[in-house]
């Protein structure tokens, strides 16, 4: 049983002795690798006390993992447990509310993203305005708990009760693993009804360690097709509506490889409850993941419906360039084009200016994200057509083209032409297919076009991180670096894993002895640079990475970018300049960077003290709390790109919390960013 009140507890604490209860008071370390770790009973309790004032975020969080991003200091308590077990775990009877709480467990020391997720909490039951959280039915072993250290909202000395009961009445439910499920074949027009039970659904085998979604409880469907499939998720005839749901599909167990929905809506269910949508779907296993989520009435008794319609069927081939699909190619990869050109225009292929206005093509695009020898070869056309376009077009219509740098009539054996185009850049190229019935080229045809790696000569000779050479950067004395990001590669630029891995990039570097105010700007570029990357790297190959505080396109006046990071401590940091032909971001630049001294803005500690936000991570309903005095609000919810998602005014008496509904946005980590009259603040924060 689970005591609600501090009567109760004391009650509880004073029999303890009496039935062999276990109990502890064991005092919270700064580093996990010195833990104590305490064996927990079915049955027993432990009291855990210590205080967070001097917490330090040494040795507590993996690099890269999601806790670590946070930067929130930590104490470190552990208990071990034989067997499976209702854990819960509160701060009843700490001096002071501690409104922010870490609603997890780790597995590790130092801590990964393989944690012990729960979303079952409440601030009711100890009566003081602590916070309970719940871990059913939690596999025996040794778990760490942290414990969150924020001024203001959770600070100081602390009580922390940990208790264990056996798993509830029923066991786990039958397809509470992934590799416990049977696959049910779908069809292009069927429909599969899925129902089951996730009241005791656990985290056990669902997700690769190191997945955002390690910890969730979970139960399993599975379906299989055999064709691309067009496939709906419905919730519909839950009552309550879940408010919660996973909206992705796994390809593999334990789960690591996923697929996002395309779309989802409220809609076509009638009662509110959500739909995804999987747009044309390759045909494969999949298996539905049904999140419990207690807090969001996602728990009990459940039926999804799984429909399969058809894919849409996109032409292969396109008599408009700017209908054209880009097919990614890859170094030692081919691909094959097929079409039919008989009934090709000329119709907004060409620039008027152009040599070949007029001429009646159809089209192909294709892209690649390194240097690349590209062949084009139209072997096996019989008769062989003796005429073929040997360039490339850029851009729609046609104006700037690549021509070949060798053909010939030989490779073929059949007497068909082949275009070699030596060393092309990275980038998204046209293919124009002509119609020239004198020469043959009309009618159906197959092209082959493959790509290899360019020899190197081009390479940049700041093409890895590990050559870039930092220069000191002083306050009011500004760098500009310049170089050419033309032939740009990946290679030895990221750790295994980071989601830059195939991104080609040249480096820069530059250093600060004290902390500054850093404005990195892309101006005058032309034509402007869409797309630049907004964070700088601090280790080489990358993986620890700092984001921009802002941004924007007009600071430059001639729309190129310029990204701002605000406190950065002292230290070398590494700027990537991304290669990305499609966005104009290829060629020769010059970027600049400067800074200041960081600015104590002398604002008073109830003006620049940070919200508190609960529970986080969160499904997608984040409470922001008020510790100082009031004031209104502007509330902006940041992706890791630093695009506003979401936005809000609102405003927070002392003491009280606003609501945001932010469970339309994909799992992933955000950024809250506040703003008064009088100061702005940034917090971090995971969605599951």
């Amino acid at each position: 049983m689970t005591f609600h009140s501090a009567l109760l507890r004391s009650t509880f604490i004073a029999a303890a002795a009496l039935v062999g209860l276990t109990r502890s008071t064991a005092q919270g370390v700064d580093d996990c690798s010195q833990v104590v770790t305490d064996p927990l009973a079915i049955g027993g309790t432990l009291t855990w006390t210590g205080d967070n004032s001097n917490a330090t975020t040494t040795g507590d969080f993996a690099p890269g993992s999601v806790l670590e991003s946070f930067g929130i200091p930590v104490m470190w308590h552990a208990f071990t447990t034989t067997a499976c077990a209702d854990i819960t775990i509160d701060y009843c009877g700490s001096p002071s509310v501690f409104v922010d709480f870490w609603n997890v467990l780790a597995t590790s020391c130092p801590a990964t993203n393989a944690l012990v997720v729960t979303q079952l909490y409440e601030y009711n039951s100890c009566g003081d305005g602590n916070p309970t959280m719940n871990f059913n039915n939690l596999p025996a072993g040794t778990y760490l708990f942290p414990v969150w250290t924020a001024a203001g909202s959770a600070f100081g000395p602390y009580v922390i009760n940990v208790t264990a009961e056996a798993c509830g009445g029923s066991q786990a439910p039958p397809n509470d693993q992934c590799g416990q499920v049977t696959s049910e074949a779908l069809a292009v027009g069927d429909t599969l009804t899925f129902t089951g039970d996730n009241t005791n659904a656990t985290a056990t085998n669902d997700f690769a360690q190191g997945s955002p979604f390690a910890g969730a409880p979970v139960v399993w469907h599975a379906f299989t097709t055999t064709a691309c499939a067009t496939v709906e998720v419905r919730y519909c005839g839950q009552s309550p509506v879940w408010e919660n749901s996973f909206g992705f599909l796994a390809t593999d167990c334990p789960a690591d490889s996923l697929i996002f929905f395309t779309t989802f809506n409220d809609t076509t269910c009638v009662d509110g409850n959500r739909t995804y949508v999987y747009t044309d779907l390759a045909a494969g296993t999949y298996y539905i993941p049904v999140l419990l989520d207690a807090n969001n009435n996602a728990v009990g008794a459940y039926s999804i419906d799984v429909l399969a319609t058809e894919c849409s069927t996109p032409p292969a081939y396109f008599d408009f360039c700017a209908d054209a699909i880009a097919v990614a190619l890859n170094v030692d990869d081919t691909l094959t084009f097929t079409g039919d050109n008989t009934n090709a225009t000329p119709t907004a292929d060409f620039v008027q200016t152009s040599p070949f206005a007029g001429a009646p093509v159809v089209w192909h695009m294709f892209t690649t994200v390194e240097c690349a020898t590209v062949t084009v070869s139209y072997c096996g056309l019989n008769p062989a057509w003796t005429n073929a376009f040997g360039f490339l077009a850029t851009g729609c219509p046609a104006d700037s083209i690549v021509l070949f740098s060798t053909f010939n009539t030989t490779d073929c054996g059949d007497g068909n032409l082949t275009y070699i185009f030596e060393e092309l850049a990275a980038g998204t190229y046209l293919l124009p297919v002509v119609r020239d019935a004198n020469n043959n080229a009309i009618g159906p045809y197959s092209l082959q076009v493959t790509a290899v790696a360019c020899a190197g000569s081009n390479t940049p000779p700041n093409d890895n991180c590990a050559t870039a050479v930092p220069e000191a950067l002083e306050p009011g004395a500004p760098l500009t670096f310049l170089g050419d990001n033309t032939g740009a590669t990946s290679t030895g630029d990221w750790e295994s894993g980071s989601p830059f891995s195939l991104a080609p990039v040249v480096w820069h570097a530059f250093s600060l002895d004290s902390c500054m105010d850093v404005t990195v700007s892309y101006c005058g570029l032309n034509p402007a640079w869409t797309n630049a990357f907004g964070f700088l790297a601090t280790s080489c190959p990358a993986d620890s990475v700092v984001y921009f505080s802002t941004f924007n396109d007009t600071a430059c006046g001639d729309q190129n970018l310029t990204y701002y990071f605000y406190q950065l401590a002292a230290g070398t940091y590494l700027l990537p300049v991304v290669l990305d032909a499609n966005n104009n971001a290829i060629g020769p630049y010059s970027v600049t960077v400067d800074g200041v001294n960081c600015i104590n803005t002398g604002l008073s500690a109830s003006e620049t003290a940070p919200l508190s936000l609960f529970p986080n991570p969160t499904t997608g309903v984040l409470n922001v709390r008020n510790p100082g005095t009031e004031a209104a609000f502007t509330l902006e919810v940041l992706d890791m790109a630093g695009r506003a998602v979401h936005a809000e005014r609102a405003r927070i008496a002392q003491g009280t919390a606003h609501t945001l509904l932010l469970d339309r946005l994909a799992p992933g980590a955000y950024t809250l960013r506040a703003t008064t009259p009088q100061a702005r603040t940034e917090q971090r924060f995971v969605i599951h």
